[in-house]
């Protein structure tokens, strides 16, 4: 795929940068960049999406992202949920500029498993609870002792390397212009911001100026998804969330949030997804 094109703040010739979003703001475009990105959730939840997966994220998740991985993170727009409640922090790494570390047998390690990456990858919160000590210094410190905290956190990801969940679809990689990446971040921005809302294949087509059969075309072509179903995963996968983390009442309440009218519905599709009911979920959860 070719989303917008996200220029990283890699200033000079640092080999490294950091980036924070705090207080509800996060970049709200599908997009890609050239550097390697690591990412840790220090406060928040929410959605992101990566290639064509929607995966959730909370507190203490860590996210690898391959160099031109296309992806957009969105945060839970929830009445209990304050602006401030959401805190990243990006590490962007220029690996063309590591080169000449990598030749160093002490970094011979580090340089495989980055560059070796075969797919992005998602460190759930309780096997990263040791990652976050990095995030948070190397948004404070500045110097030779951000240098150290940048080389220590690539060490300990090297050696965890193998506890990363795959975000791998396997659907095969396709191209497209500039506008046509505008057109499907404008969609995916739209489904997030309007989850709860019944959403129309007509009116998601006509934000993009398409009728709705050649926009079925276009999203199929460019995701390999249809949208409907596309839509259905983004919903359950938070629904996911809103059960897990006990935000509301009952599985009918959970449907009714993520935009299903009925939860007979709402049931059909959760076990499609996810290969086991709403019930029997919460149950494999201990609730």
């Amino acid at each position: 795929m070719e989303p917008i094109q996200f220029t990283v703040p890699v200033y000079g010739e640092g080999v490294f940068a950091t980036l924070e979003n705090k207080g509800g703001k996060l970049y709200g475009y599908y997009h890609r960049h050239s550097e390697l990105q690591v990412t840790c959730v220090l406060q928040g939840k929410g959605t992101i999406l990566v290639g064509n997966i929607a995966q959730s994220f909370q507190q203490g998740d860590v996210f690898i992202l391959r160099p031109d991985e296309p992806h957009m993170f969105t945060k839970y727009d929830e009445p209990n949920l304050l602006n401030e409640d959401i805190h990243l922090v990006h590490v962007f790494v220029h690996l063309e500029r590591m080169e000449k570390l990598f030749v160093i047998p002490e970094f011979d390690q580090v340089g495989s498993y980055l560059i070796g990456l075969d797919a992005s990858k998602k460190i759930r919160a309780e096997r990263a609870s040791d990652l976050q000590q990095f995030f948070r210094a190397l948004s404070q410190k500045n110097g030779i002792p951000r240098f150290v905290e940048f080389i220590s956190l690539l060490h300990t990801l090297t050696q965890r390397g193998q506890e990363g969940e795959s975000l791998y679809s396997g659907a095969r990689k396709i191209s497209y212009s500039d506008k046509d990446g505008a057109r499907i971040s404008a969609v995916y921005k739209y489904t997030f911001d309007h989850l709860q809302d019944d959403v129309a294949v007509a009116d998601v087509a006509s934000l993009v100026h398409m009728t709705s059969s050649s926009f079925c075309k276009f999203f199929k072509k460019h995701t390999t998804k249809t949208y409907v179903g596309f839509l259905n995963e983004v919903r359950i996968e938070k629904s996911c969330q809103l059960l897990v983390n006990r935000r509301t009442e009952s599985v009918a309440e959970a449907a009714f949030q993520v935009g299903f009218r009925t939860t007979v519905h709402f049931n059909r599709v959760f076990k499609q997804i996810m290969g086991t009911s709403p019930r029997l979920y919460l149950q494999q959860h201990g609730i």
